[in-house]
């Protein structure tokens, strides 16, 4: 990484902050957090919702720091690490049920770094903030790295997916050859163990309850509140 990008970087880190994400218990996948190619939405982000049949209910919004938007006719709703089709997609679906035929179109007007948070033993806990996407790797080195004896082969990615539910990817640091480093989407949490995590599940439920971050932030369960339910998934 290039002197001038690690400035840059450290600037964004200085002059931001942001409130921490709505976290519930959701599902949890031993491995393969799916890779996240694209920008997502993330606080401070400004679009545009227009309605090719129904101009009068055209809006602008911008993301907020909890990463909801509060469009006039359907109210808050949690955009935040969504691409921006799985934005469209999830705002179409509730505008469809005030305007017939909505077929709305989403334009991204101003775009913000994008947000995310690394826990547990690295040396520089907290909040990253990154104008360029950032791998589960990168995420770590801007965090500091790994403590020493952190067991780097269990790391959790939790992410809040588009309907709301929490889903926790195991990954490592190291992967094996041929998978993939995975790109990280804005409002993840990264949490590195000190200690191998002997129930996923469990400690899941536990941990979204007590946010390292929750001190400073408003932390809105989704509600209604889902239960833990293991969840296999392949590498991608």
């Amino acid at each position: 990484m290039s002197r001038s990008l690690i400035a840059a970087l450290a600037l964004l880190l200085a002059g931001c902050a942001a409130k921490g994400p709505s976290l519930a218990s959701g599902t949890v996948a031993p491995s393969g957090a799916p890779l996240a190619p694209e920008h997502t939405l993330t606080a401070g982000d400004v679009f545009e919702i227009r309605f090719p049949f129904a101009p009068e209910f055209n809006d602008r919004v911008t993301v907020g720091q909890d990463g909801t938007v509060a469009p006039k006719l359907i109210g808050g709703v949690v955009v935040g690490g969504l691409t921006v089709p799985e934005a469209t997609a999830r705002l179409n679906a509730l505008y469809a049920k005030q305007v017939r035929y909505p077929d709305l179109s989403l334009t991204v007007r101003a775009y913000a770094p994008e947000v995310f948070w690394v826990e547990g033993e690295v040396v520089k806990p907290g909040l990253i903030r990154s104008a360029l996407p950032l791998t589960l790797e990168r995420a770590i080195a801007e965090a500091g790295g790994a403590r020493t004896g952190a067991q780097t082969g269990d790391i959790l990615v939790i992410r809040r997916d588009q309907t709301g539910a929490i889903q926790a990817y195991q990954e490592a640091l190291a992967p094996l050859p041929g998978s993939s480093d995975p790109i990280l989407k804005s409002f993840d949490v990264v949490y590195v163990p000190q200690s191998v995590i002997g129930s996923v599940n469990e400690f899941l439920a536990s941990y979204v309850k007590n946010l390292p971050f929750a001190a400073t932030s408003n932390i809105i369960p989704v509600a209604p509140a889902l239960q833990l339910t293991p969840q296999v998934a392949r590498p991608h």
